[in-house]
């Protein structure tokens, strides 16, 4: 029998392996990285000190879907989105799923990203419906990196249109919820757990040095305030992003429909000490700006010795602090739905499939939903 865990063993015994894996982990710079790490030192700020107010009315949305092969080489795509949370005191929930299936000619690079512009549709579909009809000063949690998702909303491509616009339609629920926020006075907060880009770092770096971020290895926001804020409670100077993601093809494709829509205010932050830093993304009128994304050419950050720039910074940090629940409960309202939401396997398998195979025979005994090979190999069915 193969003996895996030896011969792992004897790769992490190899000094140049180890030395490569504690790169991304190590608290100390290279010397390339020293004028990066004073930069994220400089823009880390202690927590301010806040007080617990009257809760607000607040929800959640999040979402889960699964993509599954077909015997007949089509792909079947299952996706849901769930509402919780709290109105006109009473409990709110509400929750949405969509079934597509696929030709199997369909391309495969756009295959997950169908998926997941199913789920978006469904999650900003429901925020959009329930912020028409929230007390005025409520809050919408949403999960994931808000402005990192604006761009994503070009067209699918060719092949895939047919059945419906699918990021145009997510643009329409986004626009719509927008409105909401500005008319209504609503705090829409985005949370993502972690980043993978290196943003908010390149825009601190050309607010500061003339030449550009050493290009030995990119290092992304999360890991920078990893390795270099000492796991310390606080926030990174917040940044207004405007047109800057919408720059490039085909992302520049959305910035038309979307440049007179608020610009992104974003910042981490760490809620306790040793916690992860997550990523907080806001439209500007949530911060009483009223800068659109065709506005900011570039980026502009947020002057934090502004009076009412640092009391609305305040504000949010205190929401966030209300719903905290703990190292394993980043957001109590955000960590609830996404534990009912979440879409897993043996769900999907064993409960899903054979739901949506039921009612495809009515009328029809011959149809049969059947996995391929692999699928059938590897997961619970």
């Amino acid at each position: 029998m193969a003996n895996f865990i030896d011969r792992l063993s004897e790769k992490l015994a190899e000094e140049k392996t180890r030395d490569e894996l504690r790169r991304t982990l190590s608290k100390d710079a290279l010397p390339h990285e020293e004028s990066l790490q004073r930069l994220v030192k400089k823009h880390w700020h202690k927590l301010p000190q806040t007080k617990t107010t009257g809760l607000r009315p607040a929800v959640a949305v999040d979402g889960s879907r699964a993509v599954r092969h077909l015997a007949n080489g089509a792909y079947l795509f299952v996706a849901q989105a769930l509402i919780v949370g709290e109105r006109m005191g009473e409990p709110l929930e509400d929750a949405d799923v969509d079934v597509k299936i696929l030709s199997g000619a369909t391309q495969a690079r756009f295959i997950e990203r169908y998926a997941e512009l199913m789920m978006h549709r469904l999650e900003a579909a429901l925020a959009s419906k329930y912020a028409e009809t929230m007390p005025q000063g409520s809050v919408i949690f949403l999960d994931g990196a808000l402005y990192g998702q604006l761009p994503q909303l070009y067209p699918l491509g060719e092949g895939t249109e047919a059945q419906e616009n699918l990021p145009g339609i997510i643009l329409e629920h986004y626009k719509n919820l927008f409105n909401q926020c500005s008319e209504r006075n609503l705090i829409l907060v985005s949370i993502a757990k972690t980043s993978h880009e290196a943003t908010h770092s390149k825009v601190w770096w050309r607010h500061t040095y003339t030449e550009n971020l050493p290009k030995e290895r990119e290092i992304s926001d999360s890991e920078a305030l990893y390795r270099w804020t000492e796991l310390a409670a606080g926030f990174s100077t917040p940044i207004l992003f405007g047109k800057r993601s919408f720059s490039n093809q085909p992302e520049n494709i959305v910035f038309d429909k979307v440049r007179n829509a608020p610009a992104i205010a974003s910042f981490f932050v760490r809620l306790a000490e040793f916690d992860d830093a997550l990523r907080i993304d806001v439209p500007a009128t949530c911060l009483g700006r009223g800068e659109t994304i065709g506005d900011i050419e570039t980026d502009a950050e947020i002057l934090l010795d502004a009076p009412d720039d640092v009391k609305r910074v305040t504000t949010l940090l205190e929401l966030l602090q209300a719903d905290y629940g703990g190292l394993e409960v980043y957001n109590a309202l955000l960590y609830s739905v996404d534990r009912e939401v979440r879409l897993r396997q043996v769900i999907m398998d064993e409960v899903y499939i054979p739901v949506i195979e039921s009612g495809l025979r009515e009328g029809d005994s011959n149809i049969e939903l059947r996995l391929d090979r692999s699928e059938r190999r590897f997961h619970s069915r």
